[in-house]
C-alpha cells in the first residue's frame, strides 16, 4: 500500500489550509446571505433550543405554563419537563457557538476540520495528491456548501465519521494503537450520539472488517513490527490476536461511553433510558416497515422509490456535475418523482477509483456490485403485495446487509491486501447509508440528500484516486488546473443556483424581527403577543429563534391560543415588558387587528 510515501513538501499542507479556510468562509457566507443566521427548519429550531439549555448546563428545563403558549417545533413538554427530541451529540457542539454568541461558527469550524481530515485519510491510504484532490472535492461539494451554512447536525456527523475512519487507519499503523483506537471510538460515539442510524451505517463495515482482522491474526504472532506464522515465532513475540484486539476494545469502550449520552438524556427527559424521544412528537417517527412506521405506513416499495430519487439527486449534488442545466424550482420540489429531473454524473470517477484501489480483484468485486444492483432493481418488479409486506421487507434488508458485508470474507483468502480492503470500506460506508435509510420513512430533497452526507469524504477520496494517478504518471499542473476549473465552474453554474432558492425558505426572514424592533418604545424588554387559533411554526419562526428557552431574552414571543385564561397567564408572567400585539393565521403573521396590511411570512390565505 502506498501509505509509506515520503512526507510531502509544504505546498500540500498549505493548499489544504487554504481549502479549509475556503470551507470556513463559504460556510460563513452561506449562513449570512442565504440563511441570514436564522434556523429555517423545525430541526434547526429544536437544535438551537437544546444548545441554549446545554450552554447553561441543563439537559432539560421546567415547562412554562401554559406550555402551549411557548411551544416550539420538535420541543416536547412532558410531565412538567421541556426538552428537544434529538440526541445531544450535535447540540453539545452547537452550544459552543451559542456561548460565543455565533451559533453558525460551530458548523463552519467543523467543515474546515473535515476538509483537513479528508486530506489526511486520502494521503494515508493512497498518496498526498489523492488527499489534496479529495479535500478539494469535499470543500467545493454543493452538498457541503448547502449544509455547512445551516444549524443542522449533518456537518458534525460527517466530521465525526471522517475522524473515526482516519483514527481507525492510524490505529492499524501506529506503534501506539490504543490511543488511536480510543480516539476512533470517541469519534464513532459522537456520530452515534448525533445521528444514530448514520452511526450504525458507518460502523457496520468496520465491524465486519475488524472481525476479519481478528480472524487473520488468530494463528499468528507479532515480532517487533513484523507478523509471522505462529509456529515460527520465537518466545519474545506476542500473539497477534491480542495485539489486534486491544485497540479494538479501546475503540468499543470509547464509542460506548459517548453513546451513553442517548440513554442518559432519555432518562433525564422521561425517566426511562430506553424511551425513544422521536415518537413523542410524531408517533409514527420510527425506523422499519408496517403499522406505526411512517406517516402512511412505510413499506419497502416506498423506501425503494424514495431511494431512487435521493440517489439520483445525490449523483448531481455530490460535486455539482450533471448533464443539462439546473431544473426549475417546481421540478426540484417534485415529491412524487422517481428521479432527479436531469442526469447527475458526480459519480463518474468512482468506478475508476475502485478499479485502481481493488487492483487485481476488481473484476470479482465489480460482479458482486452488479449482482446487488440487479437485485435492487429486480425487487421493484415484484408484486405490490410482496413489496408492501413488512416481513418480506425485513428479510430483504437482512439479505442486503449480508450482500454488503460478505465481501469482507474475501479478505481472508490469500495474501492480505490493505488497499483493496480500504477501497471497499470507502465504498461500503455510503452504500450502507443508502441501504439502511431505505427503512426510514422519509427521504430528503430540498436540503440535499443529507441522510447520505456522512459518505461524502469516502466518495471524494475514491473520486480523487484516478485523478491523482493521472497527475503522478503524467503532469501535475494540467490535472490540478483542470480540476480547479471544474470546481470553480460547478460553484458558479450548479452550487449557486442550487442553494440560493433556500433564501427565506419556509418564509423565515429577519424582517419580522426588524419590524418588532421598530415598534419598541423604550429600553424595556418586549413581549410579542400573537393571537390566533390555527397558527403554524413558520409564522412565528424568526421570533422563536431569538426567544430564550428560559423566556428571559430581550424579545420573547408568546402565542395566545384564544383559549380561556391563556392571555391573562402570559401577561401575568411578564408584567414589566412592553407588549407588542400581533395576529397570526397558518403561516402568516401581521400587526394590527386584522390579517391585512403589514404582514410577514406566507401571503395570507384566501
Amino acid at each position: 500500500m502506498t501509505t509509506a510515501n515520503r512526507v510531502p513538501n509544504f505546498r500540500y499542507p498549505l493548499a489544504v489550509l487554504l481549502l479549509a479556510l475556503f470551507s470556513f468562509l463559504m460556510s460563513a457566507l452561506v449562513s449570512r446571505t442565504v440563511y441570514e443566521r436564522l434556523p429555517h427548519l423545525e430541526d434547526e429550531m429544536a437544535y438551537l433550543f437544546q444548545a441554549r439549555t446545554l450552554a447553561r448546563g441543563d439537559m432539560v428545563i421546567e415547562s412554562p405554563r401554559p406550555a402551549r403558549a411557548y411551544w416550539q417545533p420538535f420541543v416536547i413538554d412532558r410531565d412538567g419537563k421541556r426538552f428537544g427530541k434529538y440526541p445531544l451529540g450535535w447540540p453539545i457542539l452547537l452550544a459552543g457557538g451559542v456561548l460565543v454568541g455565533q451559533p453558525w461558527v460551530a458548523n463552519a469550524l467543523l467543515s474546515a476540520l473535515t476538509v483537513a481530515l479528508v486530506y489526511r485519510l486520502g494521503r494515508d491510504l493512497f498518496n498526498a495528491d489523492t488527499g489534496l484532490m479529495a479535500a478539494a472535492l469535499a470543500a467545493f461539494s454543493p452538498m457541503a456548501l448547502l449544509l455547512n451554512g445551516t444549524l443542522m447536525g449533518h456537518t458534525a456527523a460527517l466530521f465525526a465519521a471522517m475522524l473515526f475512519m482516519w483514527a481507525y487507519r492510524r490505529m492499524e499503523r501506529s506503534p501506539a494503537p490504543l490511543r488511536w483506537g480510543l480516539l476512533a471510538g470517541l469519534a464513532l460515539g459522537l456520530l452515534v450520539a448525533n445521528r444514530p442510524l448514520a452511526g450504525v451505517a458507518v460502523a457496520a463495515p468496520f465491524v465486519a472488517y475488524s472481525g476479519v482482522r481478528l480472524m487473520r491474526a488468530f494463528p499468528r504472532r507479532v515480532r517487533g513490527s513484523e507478523t509471522v506464522p505462529y509456529d515460527e515465532s520465537p518466545k519474545p513475540s506476542r500473539p497477534a490476536f491480542l495485539t489486534t484486539l486491544r485497540p479494538l476494545l479501546a475503540l468499543s469502550v470509547g464509542a460506548l461511553l459517548v453513546s451513553l449520552l442517548i440513554p442518559i438524556y432519555q432518562y433525564a427527559a422521561t425517566g426511562n433510558p430506553a424511551q425513544n424521544l422521536y415518537p413523542l412528537v410524531w408517533s409514527y417517527d420510527r425506523v422499519g416497515f408496517g403499522e406505526g412506521r411512517g406517516r402512511n405506513i412505510h413499506t419497502l416499495e416506498k423506501g425503494i422509490r424514495q431511494t431512487r430519487w435521493d440517489v439520483s439527486l445525490a449523483a448531481a449534488d455530490l460535486f455539482g456535475w450533471q448533464l443539462g442545466g439546473m431544473p426549475d424550482e417546481s421540478q426540484r420540489l417534485r415529491t412524487n418523482a422517481v428521479y432527479w429531473p436531469v442526469i447527475g454524473i458526480s459519480w463518474i470517477l468512482i468506478p475508476f477509483g475502485l478499479v485502481i484501489g481493488l487492483r487485481r480483484r476488481w473484476l470479482a468485486w465489480a460482479a458482486w456490485l452488479a449482482a446487488g444492483l440487479a437485485l435492487f432493481f429486480l425487487t421493484t418488479t415484484l408484486p405490490q403485495e410482496t413489496q408492501r409486506d413488512p416481513t418480506f421487507a425485513m428479510l430483504w434488508m437482512g439479505a442486503a446487509a449480508v450482500w454488503m458485508l460478505a465481501p469482507f470474507a474475501f479478505l481472508l483468502i490469500g495474501r492480505p491486501d490493505e488497499r483493496a480492503a480500504w477501497t471497499w470500506l470507502l465504498l461500503a460506508v455510503p452504500l450502507c447509508l443508502v441501504g439502511l435509510h431505505i427503512a426510514y420513512w422519509i427521504g430528503s430533497q430540498l436540503y440535499s440528500t443529507r441522510y447520505y452526507f456522512e459518505g461524502l469524504g469516502a466518495l471524494a477520496i475514491l473520486s480523487a484516486v484516478p485523478l491523482a494517478q493521472l497527475a503522478r504518471r503524467w503532469r501535475r499542473w494540467p490535472v490540478y488546473a483542470a480540476l480547479a476549473a471544474v470546481l470553480v465552474y460547478s460553484l458558479y453554474a450548479y452550487s449557486t443556483p442550487r442553494i440560493t432558492p433556500l433564501y427565506r425558505f419556509n418564509w423565515v426572514s429577519p424582517e419580522l424581527i426588524e419590524a418588532v424592533e421598530a415598534r419598541r418604545e423604550d429600553d424595556r424588554p418586549a413581549l410579542v403577543l400573537v393571537a390566533g387559533k390555527e397558527v403554524r411554526w413558520r409564522a412565528l419562526g424568526p421570533l422563536m429563534a431569538i426567544t430564550s428557552p428560559y423566556l428571559d431574552s430581550d424579545i420573547v414571543v408568546a402565542w395566545d391560543t384564544l383559549a380561556e385564561g391563556v392571555r391573562d397567564s402570559i401577561l401575568a408572567r411578564f408584567p414589566d415588558r412592553q407588549i407588542i400585539e400581533m395576529n397570526a393565521q397558518a403561516n402568516t403573521i401581521c400587526f394590527g387587528d386584522q390579517l391585512a396590511g403589514e404582514c410577514y411570512g406566507a401571503p395570507p390565505e384566501g
